[in-house]
């Protein structure tokens, strides 16, 4: 019988990146691109709206791609924002007194935040004297090599096997793209071609390298200290903990989306994170991903790929007998699997 590695290289072999781009959900209006000319805000909050965490900045000037801006580049400065004005109250004039997190209310905690982000120049067109831009961000998320439809995907595997690259692109002519292909994206498909019962190895025994110290923060942690972690780590989630270290939930990146655009002031990062997430779900029309992705060390192969593939979640803990996350898997954790 087969290894998994060997199962997974195996169906890899037998396609093209185009078989993923024609067994992908097409957006109405095409492939978002950022364009330079928008603030680092604007585009965040054009992902947010489409519900990605990432798009290729398309510089009009050079007439060319320049890199992807992600949701997370922007992270540190919402944070910051929280920070600075939630803390101070906004007052910062002699011999006013500091106002605390919970004496502000949430639509005064919105408005400080707004002008914490105007001030640190997030939102403002580029040209603006100290305005950070979009195409500075993206630079830092190199596009990678570039694919076309007929590249093997065993080629594509490669290229996003680098931790730090969640995406590579299929420009088109001018601003269009033609494909963007995910590390969750390229799972998916091949998760979706997965003959039922060819994974009955278990993670254990398959040699899935899962056992790694798991970044978590405790349920009584606010939710800008979560946020603060993911950023500082440049993660995509962390785990979430009750006070006996049990795995009761997750956050991402994704999440803090809902403080910066809340218009009706329900959300607050002075939050703990559960009440935070709790006001987030509420907030989300049609949930569909699972409060908690979680599986155990004797869990299939297949279970743990579909999982993954089935949720859109970046990552799956690990957790023991008593519920305690000893590790975590990610896509990109299956990816240099599959190559290793």
């Amino acid at each position: 019988m087969s290894s998994s590695k060997d199962t997974l290289l195996e169906i890899a072999a037998q396609f093209k990146a185009g078989d993923v781009l024609d067994n992908m959900k097409k957006p109405a209006g095409g492939v978002i691109v950022i364009e330079s000319k928008m603030t680092p805000l604007e585009a965040a909050r054009l992902l947010w709206e489409n519900n990605i965490m990432g798009a290729p900045v398309y510089n009009v000037e050079a007439n060319k791609f320049v890199g992807m801006f992600d949701t997370r580049d922007i992270l540190s400065c919402i944070v910051a924002a929280h920070r600075e004005f939630i803390s101070m109250g906004g007052k910062h004039s002699s011999g006013e007194d500091t106002v605390l997190p919970h004496e502000v209310n949430m639509q005064e905690q919105h408005r400080l935040v707004e002008k914490a982000l105007q001030a640190m120049k997030i939102d403002s067109k580029p040209g603006t004297a100290g305005a950070i831009t979009v195409t500075y961000l993206a630079a830092r998320n190199p596009l990678g090599p570039e694919i076309t439809k007929d590249t093997p995907l065993v080629d594509v595997l490669k290229a996003l096997a680098d931790r730090n690259r969640h995406r590579v692109v299929l420009p088109g002519a001018g601003n269009v793209c033609n494909g963007i292909i995910s590390q969750s994206g390229l799972i998916t498909f091949i998760a979706s071609k997965l003959p039922k019962g060819s994974l009955l190895e278990s993670i254990e025994d398959a040699g899935l390298p899962y056992r790694k110290d798991v970044v978590q923060i405790n349920e009584d942690e606010k939710a800008s200290e979560a946020f603060t972690v993911i950023d500082k780590k440049r993660l995509s989630g962390i785990a979430v903990v009750d006070s006996e270290g049990k795995l009761i939930g997750n956050t991402s990146a994704r999440d803090v989306k809902f403080a910066a655009m809340d218009r009706n002031c329900q959300v607050s990062l002075d939050l703990d994170i559960i009440s935070y997430l709790a006001a987030v779900r509420q907030a989300v029309a049609e949930n569909e991903r699972s409060p908690v992705c979680k599986v155990r060390p004797e869990d299939t192969m297949e279970h743990v790929i579909k999982l993954l593939a089935k949720t859109g979640y970046h990552r799956v803990f690990v957790v023991d007998g008593n519920a305690k996350p000893v590790g975590v898997i990610s896509f990109a954790d299956i990816i240099n699997y599959i190559l290793s």
